[in-house]
């Protein structure tokens, strides 16, 4: 017998500590080592909010709090997670250059974003299920980001309704709403009547799982494996059309993948599009969002004056955000930092932005620039060479170029 409660005991220790051994596991996969220390932490245990001072320590904590299968449905990616990576490694190939003797004392982050203002150039893009990391659900991201000026776009997949969602906003608030082209006409039609009765005011229209979901190894260890998303076979251009007659909203469509797209969505009249490979959840392989810019540059420059252009996947850090101004983007998209922040609740997610906003505002001032306006599309700040070279094979012989 007291062999046996041995076991149990040593078992049991397995089990408490066994997220804070794992974490390596994400130092492997695109995570920076930021100095986290977790050798006191215990599996399923909150770690003290204070810890955090990256976006990525709270991806490590929301590992060591959730379930094995919560944690897994936020981080997962598609196939061998290649895209998943790439998202988190491509701005390490990104060089900065930084101006000297310019005068930084006056900050302006301010965002419009479809004509509607922010106080920064950076967003909650939409992501499923926060009711799994906490019980205030969608409508703590939807109280951060009031708190912190910014965007939030809740996923259709949420675990609160649209009009839950919508009644939490704060007087003024702006907020967009994500939908999907589902094979069922009628559950669209009524979708975007809710979200349109519901306050908000735009809609990402996600366009890159036409069908079907991409295969996504560790989610279908918990889950029974069905492919059927629900979502239309039939994704055309004339069905996108019809879906933009349904609504008075503006439609965004989100998921664009190639330079080819972007132009096509130039063309056919839209505001805005959002550049994104949905983290690397659908089809691994898949451009990053730097590489798709890269490509628009390189094919039809013309369209950043056409088009307000948003872009998401992997950003982690401010450098990133501005790397991704630099290439021509209005906002930048957060999809699971305000996840993994929500384990603590709207004050976690509020942590969370403002971390960034200051990580943004210190490399702003550090580069010599701090009018968030001077950055949009300046690559003269940016140095893409390395990654040219990777993309195409050689860097590019021409780019466009701002004079500083």
């Amino acid at each position: 017998m007291a062999r046996i409660l041995r076991g149990l005991a040593y078992g049991l220790a397995l089990t408490r500590s066994v997220y804070a051994v794992d974490m390596n596991m994400e130092y492997n996969q695109g995570l920076p080592d930021t100095g986290l220390d977790v050798s006191g932490w215990t599996a399923g245990e909150l770690p003290d909010l204070d810890d955090m001072i990256s976006l990525n320590d709270f991806q490590m904590a929301a590992k060591n709090f959730l379930s094995a299968k919560y944690y897994t449905q936020y981080r997962t990616g598609a196939l061998d997670e290649t895209t998943y990576i790439n998202n988190l490694d491509i701005f390490r190939k990104i060089l900065f250059n930084g101006y000297a003797f310019q005068d930084v004392s006056n900050l302006n982050l301010n965002t419009t974003i479809l004509g509607y203002n922010f106080a920064a150039p950076f967003f909650i893009a939409p992501a499923a299920n926060a009711g799994h990391a906490n019980d205030g659900a969608e409508t703590n991201l939807v109280k951060a980001a009031a708190s912190a000026g910014v965007l939030y776009a809740p996923s259709i997949s949420a675990t609160q309704s649209i009009e839950e969602i919508g009644a939490a906003a704060a007087d003024g608030q702006i907020m967009f709403h994500q939908e999907y082209l589902w094979a069922n006409t009628t559950r669209v039609e009524d979708e975007l009547a809710r979200i349109e009765a519901a306050g908000f005011k735009a809609i990402f229209l996600t366009v890159d799982n036409t069908g079907i979901g991409g295969i996504r190894d560790r989610s279908l260890r918990f889950s029974s494996g069905s492919s059927d998303t629900g979502h239309t076979l039939d994704f055309t251009v004339d069905s996108l059309n019809r879906l933009r007659n349904m609504t008075s909203l503006p439609i965004v469509p989100k998921g664009i993948k190639t330079a080819r797209d972007v132009k096509l969505c130039a063309d056919l009249g839209f505001d805005a599009v959002y550049i994104s490979n949905h983290g690397g959840r659908v089809v691994d392989g898949a451009p990053t969002a730097v590489e798709v810019l890269l490509d628009v540059h390189a094919q039809y420059p013309e369209v950043f004056d056409q088009i307000e252009i948003y872009a998401d996947g992997g950003v982690r850090r401010g450098t990133h955000v501005l790397a991704l101004l630099a290439l021509g983007v209005r906002a930048v998209g957060l999809g699971r930092p305000p996840m993994f922040a929500n384990v603590f609740g709207q004050e976690g997610v509020e942590a969370m932005l403002d971390i960034l906003r200051t990580e943004l505002v210190t490399e702003m001032q550090l580069l010599g620039q701090t009018d968030v306006e001077k950055w949009r599309g300046n690559t003269s700040f940016i140095n893409t060479k390395r990654v040219e070279l990777e993309y195409y094979g050689a860097p590019l012989s021409s780019f466009t170029q701002i004079n500083y």
